[in-house]
């Protein structure tokens, strides 16, 4: 599965937010999907600076019938960050 350029964006935004930079890059990811759900998780690897791993990862969620309601999301210390909007 690859990814879309706009599922990209939405994780390296998030990421610049919660790591507290600007220069986030999306390194890596794997997916996990189960079978009875709509939707995908992609773990990503993020970098910043093009060499230091960045201290917070983000995950992306995919939903497989509409992939622009796509949205990325993560925990850190105990406070939950997304780019899904209510």
């Amino acid at each position: 599965m690859t990814l879309l350029k706009s599922e990209i964006k939405k994780a390296i935004k998030l990421a610049n937010k919660v790591n507290g930079c600007n220069d986030a890059t999306l390194t890596g990811y794997y997916y996990e999907r189960d079978e009875l759900s709509d939707f995908i998780r992609v773990f990503c690897e993020i970098c910043h600076d093009y060499e230091g791993r960045a201290e917070h990862d983000v995950e992306i969620e995919i939903f497989l019938p509409d992939r622009r309601r796509s949205y990325a999301h993560a925990f850190v210390n105990g406070q939950y960050y997304t780019t899904h909007k209510y």
